[in-house]
């Protein structure tokens, strides 16, 4: 489950919510999306309406993906499903106007088979499935450590910027996308900055593939906007082919690893081999003791 790539329409991350999301009811919207991503037939473009797309997971998975106990699964799921089926969504078309919908048409728990099916309203499928010039991607790994439900989001809404690196929003925008406008706890920006932006902030650093930091921008005394910079972390393959490069310089000049590396990179079987070797080596003599992080625990 941690391989599920995640792909939604912009318009879907930035979509308001009218009300706060759990953490286990973001996980459950953004395991419904990574699944219907899987289908190629929903990803190839069709004349024909789309039609309700049935998705099904077991008793253990929906227990690994909530974090939860499989004996809680019935009656956790429904009080999930029960909460989901009551949030409304509502996004900004392109005319001007908006549109409103659910995540779900039907959830229900199939107990002789210990399976959840869900039902998919054709309404919010293309939102996910027609990404023509603006979606996000992610991998569902990045959120399933993340404790708080505006880490989650705030997350999403900062992914689609990782390639810019910036992004400036409004307080009203943030607000209403992680559907905290009507809440009285956060009018002011104080307790905003406490418990979604400082919070977010560790947790998504800590946790998932992206660096954040942030700066408040002030009209007068008052805070109006937040800048955001996002930085990616390099993945452990990348780190991984960055030491073994530094490795292979070290080498002296003349030796055919070095050479071959030097006209061809890693394209070569052989230094393929020598890079396999050089991990293996890594994580054979790791110190668990030692502050240095191991390199990587598997590399393809």
């Amino acid at each position: 489950m941690e391989n599920e790539i995640v792909i939604q329409s912009n318009k879907l991350v930035e979509a308001h919510y009218k009300q706060q999301y759990t953490v286990q009811e973001q996980r459950m919207v953004l395991w419904v999306i990574s699944e219907i991503n899987k289908e190629d037939y929903y990803a190839r473009k069709e004349k024909q309406k789309y039609k309700y797309k049935e998705i099904m997971i077991s008793a253990q998975k929906y227990a690994e993906l909530m974090d939860i106990t499989v004996d809680d699964v019935y009656k956790r799921a429904k009080e999930i499903g029960d909460n989901l089926m009551q949030k409304v969504l509502t996004i900004n078309t392109a005319d001007g106007g908006w549109k409103m919908f659910h995540w779900m048409e039907t959830m229900e728990y199939i107990k002789t088979t210990a399976t959840i099916r869900v039902l998919i309203s054709p309404a919010i499928i293309p939102y996910i499935i027609e990404l023509k010039e603006k979606f996000t991607q992610f991998r569902l790994e990045n959120i399933l450590y993340l404790r708080s439900t505006h880490a989650i989001k705030l997350y999403q809404i900062l992914a689609q910027y990782k390639t810019t690196k910036k992004r400036d929003i409004t307080i009203d925008e943030l607000k209403n996308m992680l559907g905290i406008n009507e809440e009285k706890s956060y009018k002011q920006f104080g307790h905003i900055k406490e418990r979604i932006l400082e919070i977010s902030q560790r947790e998504i650093n800590e946790k998932t593939d992206l660096i954040i930091s942030y700066a408040l921008v002030k009209q007068s005394r008052k805070v109006v906007a937040i800048k955001f910079k996002i930085t990616q972390k390099p993945n452990q393959e990348t780190q991984a082919k960055k030491e073994f490069e530094k490795y292979i310089l070290q080498l002296p000049e003349g030796n055919s690893l070095k050479a071959t590396f030097q006209n061809y990179g890693f394209d070569q079987t052989i230094v393929k081999i020598e890079f396999q070797k050089f991990l293996l080596e890594e994580i054979l003599n790791y110190d668990p003791e030692s502050s240095k992080p191991i390199i990587l625990k598997k590399c393809s």
